[in-house]
């Protein structure tokens, strides 16, 4: 038997803060007019991203295309309320990395760690999967993406090392 806390919202609008319920039995009927409740988003319930083309809504993967259905069907009843997603560039993204290698390396630093060093061993141990690949009996696919590994992993340390 476990409980959880919620904060609900019912068909007519009336917010219940912070509601323990049963989770075996649901959400309670508003404590106001009796209707049924849902959990508000503001509570846990939001959307959370998980790829390209994909993300997890309460619980459960659906692609972009799904999501715009249940979106249309929250904003249907939720009148005047709008969902909005929030869409970053490709160049957004690499500048939100480059951002966070950045802040990782200078925290490194101030902790003694050698930026350099550590670079080397990433390189070095993609190096060696590398050979494995050459040596083992793979795809020319694992081989090239073995490579590429390398190629990537030397250059994402050359602006930090």
């Amino acid at each position: 038997m476990s409980f959880v806390s919620h904060d609900l919202i019912c068909e007519n609008g009336h917010g219940m803060p912070a509601e323990v319920y049963r989770r075996s039995d649901g959400p309670p009927p508003c404590e106001h007019c009796g209707a049924p409740t849902r959990i508000g988003w503001f509570s846990g319930a939001a959307p959370s991203f998980t790829g390209f083309g994909s993300m997890n809504i309460d619980g459960k993967e659906m692609s972009t295309g799904d999501f715009e259905v249940y979106r249309r069907g929250l904003e249907a009843k939720n009148p005047g309320k709008h969902v909005k997603v929030d869409a970053f560039t490709d160049k957004q993204v690499d500048r939100r990395i480059e951002d966070r290698k950045s802040r990782l390396a200078a925290s490194r630093k101030a902790r003694g760690i050698d930026v350099a060093a550590v670079a080397e061993q990433r390189v070095e141990s993609a190096v060696k999967k590398l050979e494995a690949a050459e040596r083992g009996n793979l795809s020319s696919k694992a081989v090239e993406a073995a490579r590429t590994k390398v190629v990537k992993t030397a250059n994402s340390f050359k602006n930090i090392a």
